[in-house]
């Protein structure tokens, strides 16, 4: 392993971080990860492991020790593109990421690891996506780095019982919901062989809003987890299927993380009565919070979680510059995007499954 950085701690002793060896059992870091309450779905080393093992992205995990105790980790990697330049980013792909420590100490160290790394890499900037800035985090200096207002969070408590989820949605919301079910016949199911069906929304989806798509293998991989880790829901009229979830289940938290939908399922409802059979279900389990996941301020599905129920929670993401840097603006609002998007909407299906992949190297 190679040292990254040290701090000293008077009444515990010193904090040394140090990179964590791919080829190295991953038992110690997700032990930490299970154990520490700000944790997310994406600490998990599965996450990496499918980052690195579809992307050509480089793993730079950094481990904060005292002694021979994990007390901070803070999952990396180096990404290279041509929007934003040499980068490091906790963590592609996911929407929440940034540093675990146990005190302020631990989240020093890393903080001062990650200033090495970026410093002698030459690196535009590290890109932390906290979900939250813990007192640690705080203590540890992260709190006054540069941030970002871009996005928000949508997450709320679960009721006890699976039949008041549907009095948690606004009234106007909720109408439409019982329709769904009522009028127009709606049937929601578990469905985690139906990954063709799911793919094809998704990238459809992806598709109106000039977005690219994950191949069909990165999915495949996530419900190899396991129902333990990844759910994948339909809903449908008749054979028509018209919305499909993948969700994340991490802790007490469930998270319905990508979708994809038919452009008749507005008029339907169809996603209203997808989340809301999906806490349901979440409620029926013993799952305490449901995490709507993140939208951009001002953003359709930023209205659309609101209209649901949930209350925006500003995410803290972080920034670590090197001298005279500047945070990255490279986000689906900025306006240099516009004709690849336009681009993207206008391909045929069949290039647009195809083409996605080799684009979402380009944004992680």
């Amino acid at each position: 392993m190679t040292g990254a950085g040290t701090v000293e701690e008077p009444s515990t002793g010193a904090v040394a971080v140090a990179e964590w060896p791919a080829s190295a059992s991953p038992h110690g870091l997700d032990e930490f990860v299970e154990r520490h309450p700000a944790s997310t779905y994406f600490h998990h080393t599965a996450w990496s492991g499918l980052v690195a093992r579809h992307f050509p992205h480089r793993r730079r995990t950094l481990v904060a020790r005292r002694g021979e105790r994990i007390v901070g980790v803070l999952p990396l990697f180096e990404t290279r593109s041509p929007l934003s330049g040499p980068a490091l980013i906790s963590l592609p792909y996911a929407v929440y990421g940034g540093p675990l420590a146990t005190d302020g100490a631990a989240a020093a160290a890393l903080l001062a690891a990650v200033r090495s790394l970026l410093l002698a890499g030459g690196f535009r900037f590290a890109e932390l996506r906290c979900a939250a800035l813990a007192d640690a985090l705080v203590d540890g200096g992260f709190a006054a780095l540069p941030g970002s207002d871009l996005y928000c969070t949508f997450v709320r408590p679960l009721p006890p019982d699976p039949e008041e989820c549907l009095a948690i949605i606004p009234r106007k919301s909720r109408a439409s919901t019982r329709q769904a079910r009522d009028k127009h016949g709606l049937v929601f199911r578990e469905a985690p062989g139906a990954l063709d069906a799911f793919h094809r929304l998704f990238v459809l989806n992806k598709q109106r809003l000039g977005s690219p798509a994950f191949a069909r293998g990165w999915f495949a991989d996530l419900l190899a987890l396991g129902p333990r880790r990844t759910r994948l829901h339909l809903v449908s009229r008749g054979e028509q299927v018209l919305v499909a979830v993948l969700s994340f289940l991490h802790g007490g938290t469930w998270n319905p993380y990508y979708s994809g939908s038919l452009p008749e399922a507005d008029r339907l409802g169809a996603s209203n009565f997808a989340y809301w059979q999906l806490m349901r279900c979440a409620a029926t389990e013993g799952f305490a919070r449901f995490d709507f996941g993140r939208s951009r301020v001002g953003t359709g599905p930023f209205q659309f979680k609101r209209n649901m129920g949930f209350e925006p929670q500003p995410l803290p993401y972080r920034f670590v510059l090197p001298p005279g840097g500047s945070p990255p603006d490279v986000n689906p609002g900025n306006e240099k995007f516009d004709l690849p998007k336009r681009v993207i909407a206008a391909l045929p299906y069949g290039f647009a499954r195809a083409a996605g992949p080799l684009l979402m190297r380009l944004v992680p």
